[in-house]
């Protein structure tokens, strides 16, 4: 039992706490994937695709959230609002928040990112790029959260 405790705060554990992103980092990111979400946000059929990689992906971290149990009720609202877009249920959204919505999604199903997912830290990014992009359309995915409020009530 207590080797088992020593390996959870080992170098690795350790390691993930120190890892920094910058906002700047974030920003390039987001800036380097925006062509590809563009594509995603104009084919539907990419977009649902890329839906259910994000969906089956998400539902691995239902248990055990880890870096994403602070950015969880954003990622599932961004999740949501791709959705209804797609299914053209919603559509009364800017084209650039729809496209920095697909950003945060394709960030988050890549494995291979500025941490990969695979190593102690590496979702860390991935939610860093979630808070960044939700920052910037914080007013359009609030309106999103009402209308779908409303749709439920109706």
């Amino acid at each position: 039992m207590v080797e088992k405790s020593k390996a959870k705060s080992g170098p690795a554990t350790a390691a993930a706490r120190k890892v920094k992103i910058t906002k700047e980092q974030v920003a390039q990111v987001v800036e380097k994937t925006r062509s590809k979400a563009e594509e995603y946000a104009r084919d539907p059929e990419k977009a649902r695709k890329l839906l259910d990689d994000a969906i089956h992906k998400a539902r691995s971290f239902q248990e055990n959230r880890g870096p994403f149990g602070e950015v969880w009720g954003y990622l599932t609202s961004l999740l949501r609002l791709l959705r209804a877009y797609v299914g053209g249920r919603y559509r009364e959204i800017p084209w650039g928040s729809i496209v920095l919505a697909t950003v945060a999604v394709i960030y988050f199903v890549c494995p291979a990112d500025l941490i990969p997912d695979w190593l102690p830290g590496g979702l860390i990014d991935d939610a860093a790029v979630i808070v960044f992009v939700v920052a910037q359309i914080k007013a359009d995915l609030d309106n999103f959260l009402a209308w779908e409020i409303a749709q439920v009530q109706e």
